[in-house]
């Protein structure tokens, strides 16, 4: 009886292990890859048009501190893909909501500095 029951628990708990799903859609890391790709593609722009004078000279520490966002949200990113595609049975909303808020913060200070 012991046996009996210790393969009933045994087979019960291989089932809930096999059957964990990502509660993100594919998609929701798309969304953070395509809002930090806009995100980066404003502030190439901004940079390239300091870099060529065609803007004034107060640019300089706003690119600079573009730049410091703009690594953090590229570690966020980077990590966040690699957590989702590495663990793909594992709940990914941590590592995605960091990423979107690094996201987040990077366009925020874009669009207060007047880059966007």
């Amino acid at each position: 009886m012991k046996r009996f029951i210790a393969v009933i628990v045994f087979a019960l708990a291989l089932t809930a292990c096999a059957s964990i799903n990502n509660p993100l859609s594919p998609t929701t890391m798309a969304q953070v890859e395509t809002a930090y790709g806009a995100a980066l593609s404003v502030a190439v722009g901004y940079r390239d048009a300091c870099a060529q004078r065609l803007i004034p000279p107060a640019c300089r520490p706003i690119v600079k501190q573009i730049q410091v966002y703009g690594q953090k949200a590229q570690a966020a990113v980077l990590y966040a893909r690699s957590f989702v595609k590495n663990n793909p049975t594992v709940d990914a909303s941590t590592a995605i909501r960091v990423a979107q808020d690094a996201v987040a913060v990077l366009t925020t200070y874009e669009t207060t500095s007047g880059v966007k």
